[in-house]
């Protein structure tokens, strides 16, 4: 850990210093540098006033100067901790103890104590001395290596540095076992920067680490190494079995068993979709779980085209086209059950690579998000106004929010909460995510000309009772969709709007009438997804003053948050859970929308006469009741406050 950055960052992980003041220290000696002067990050930190000196020696233990390299003997020679003859004594017991080091000699041997020799070998291989109980660990570094190998060799993964090197940091009890290092760095592919710290320590943080996350299954750190010859099971849908070719040679099973075991991961992990993006040394793996993207292990540049083509065989797409964006399906069987994967490719350039292609995978679980529609924490009020809208027989319900706020997931819920045999559901949707036994589901195909207005024609001729469109997009589908509202359909539809009022300017922006919004739509409903707070370690957190008094909170209001904990990799939460804002129209809302009211106009009217709870109501009285944090509650609706 040579560089002031890896320092640096080092810093912001044992909260000494957060990236503001580490982005000015950095500046700060790049500006003194222009100056001719030579000064070090730590130098700067303290002279600022950020740090203060015997806090940075607490943390990183007490850093010797030295300009020359030495040997150990040697520098604890010229310290004055040694003496010559115990040095020599050391040296010729060395030489009968089987391999011993030097240091590790002098020890046992009662002429230095071990934190003098902790200090000189900081200094001598220039690596920082740190307690870790202090420091974050990175939620998934775990997969990097093994407890068994961290154990045997006493070292630990901290974190990924998030520079453009993107090191594994590692800390070691030995950092003079260099061999060691480079055995490090060829298992995890990538650099490896190395910290200092105490046996005692790294065997608290390996039980940390590693809790809960035994050897039952490989993950993908280790994927190259040993072979398990398991093949992903794909499910064929209306044709014969593939005619993918056989891969019979080693490199062939290396991609057959990486490209099984990230799927298999990923549903595990409840992931809802996989991203691989080639970068110029690796292909770079991220699942997106609850909402965030998590980078997981690299997969070696080497193996990117044959995992790439791999997938694009499973999906039945063209893998000598890879000029344009290209669409494909596929489904697997994972621990009796099937899965379906939605696959995108999407053509990107690299510098030095050329054209590349970025492949993302949509799970889609029919297993998972089927939640009832009266466990979606759904407000008692807003329930029952929602319930009764999607049980009226005519009229239109649309569900807004951005992309991955569970729109489909609260009308799939929907469509379960009446599903009846006494009628008759149709959908048309783009694509069919779940599969609703009883229901006529229908997958729009614009180049066949199946697009959603077609669709709407005829759909009406099928005697439906209850519609689903996927999206109102355009005009021609809205005008459909509000006239089969208006002719004694109930339709279910989406649309990408910020809140619940905001829906009647959008459809007037695309040139319906007034008067057939108002009178056809019969609820709004707008949401955000927010990430809940893990049961396992939920915990009270103070707050500010200053953010009770801008969000007008009661003195007595109490929050929570997840303190982290092994259940939920240390994040301190665990699954997401949803904030809604229904708007049912009253005739002083109607009214606005005849006049073209603003978004803004209609939500104050809805509040005042309406009595709707906001989105961000709901957020911080979910914050309350400790299912979500108020940081989480107050970040989801602050753009539609």
């Amino acid at each position: 850990m040579k560089d002031s950055s890896s320092l640096g960052q080092l810093l912001v992980r044992v909260n000494l210093i957060n990236e503001d003041q580490l982005r000015y220290a950095e500046e700060e000696v790049k500006y003194q540098a222009q100056l001719g002067k030579r000064v070090t990050l730590a130098q700067i930190l303290v002279r600022a006033g950020m740090v203060k000196q015997e806090a940075l020696t607490d943390i990183l233990g007490v850093q010797m100067q030295s300009v020359t390299k030495k040997r150990i003997g040697e520098m604890l020679l010229d310290q004055g901790f040694i003496t010559p003859d115990q040095l020599n004594e050391a040296l010729e017991k060395q030489k009968t103890s089987g391999g011993k080091r030097l240091g590790r000699l002098l020890v046992e041997m009662g002429f230095i104590d071990e934190k003098k020799l902790t200090d000189i070998l900081c200094c001598q291989f220039e690596v920082p001395f740190i307690k870790l109980d202090s420091i974050k660990l990175d939620e998934k570094v775990y997969e990097f290596l093994s407890e068994d190998q961290c154990k045997a060799y006493k070292i630990v993964p901290l974190y990924v540095s998030r520079d453009v090197r993107q090191a594994l940091v590692v800390a070691m009890a030995d950092p003079t076992n260099v061999r060691l290092r480079d055995s490090i760095k060829f298992k995890v592919k990538r650099n490896v920067d190395v910290v200092m710290a105490s046996e005692q320590d790294i065997k608290k943080t390996i039980d940390i680490l590693y809790a809960g996350h035994g050897p039952a299954e490989e993950s993908l750190a280790e994927l190259i190494g040993e072979n398990k010859d398991e093949e992903l099971e794909t499910v064929e849908r209306g044709s014969s079995a593939s005619d993918e070719p056989e891969l019979t040679d080693e490199e062939g099973r290396a991609v057959v068993k990486i490209v099984t075991t990230l799927i298999h991961e990923a549903i595990a992990r409840h992931a809802s979709d996989i991203h691989l993006e080639p970068q110029e040394t690796f292909l770079k793996l991220r699942y997106r779980i609850d909402g965030d993207l998590q980078v997981m292990s690299p997969i070696p540049a080497r193996l990117m085209p044959q995992i790439l083509s791999r997938i694009k065989l499973l999906s039945k797409m063209d893998i000598a086209e890879k000029r344009k964006p290209l669409d494909g399906r596929f489904t697997v069987r994972y621990k009796g059950s099937e899965v379906d994967l939605r696959v995108s490719s999407f053509p990107i350039s690299l510098r030095k690579r050329g054209v590349c292609e970025k492949i993302v995978m949509r799970i889609l679980d029919p297993n998972s998000g089927q939640f009832p529609l009266r466990e979606m924490g759904f407000d008692a009020r807003v329930l029952k106004q929602f319930i009764d809208a999607i049980n009226a027989p005519n009229g239109i319900v649309l569900v807004t929010g951005p992309t991955g706020s569970g729109k489909s997931t609260t009308l799939y819920a929907s469509i379960r909460e009446i599903l009846d045999s006494t009628i008759n559901i149709s959908t048309m949707e783009d694509p069919v995510e779940l599969n609703i036994d009883g229901v006529n589901q229908g997958q729009i195909n614009n180049a066949a000309g199946f697009t959603f207005a077609a669709g709407i024609r005829a759909l009406l001729r099928q005697d439906p009772d209850v519609i689903m469109i996927g999206e109102m997009r355009d005009q021609e589908t809205s005008t459909m969709a509000i006239e089969a509202a208006l002719t004694g359909h109930l339709v279910f539809s989406t649309l990408h709007t910020n809140d619940a009022a905001g829906a009647f300017p959008r459809l007037l922006e695309m040139g319906l009438e007034p008067f057939l919004v108002s009178t056809a739509i019969k609820g709004v409903l707008a949401q955000r997804l927010v990430r809940r707070i893990c049961k396992n370690c939920k915990e009270p957190v103070e707050i500010s003053q200053e953010l009770r008094d801008e969000l007008h909170l009661a003195p007595d209001m109490q929050f929570y948050h997840g303190k982290g904990c092994p259940k939920c990799d240390g994040s301190g939460f665990k699954g997401r859970c949803g904030i809604y804002e229904f708007l049912v129209p009253n005739e002083a809302v109607r009214n606005l929308v005849i006049k073209r009211a603003s978004g803004d106009e209609i939500k104050r009217e809805a509040i005042k006469s309406c009595e709707m709870i906001t989105l961000r109501m709901d957020g911080i009285n979910k914050a309350l009741q400790g299912l979500t944090t108020l940081e989480q509650a107050v970040g989801a609706s602050t753009a539609d406050e």
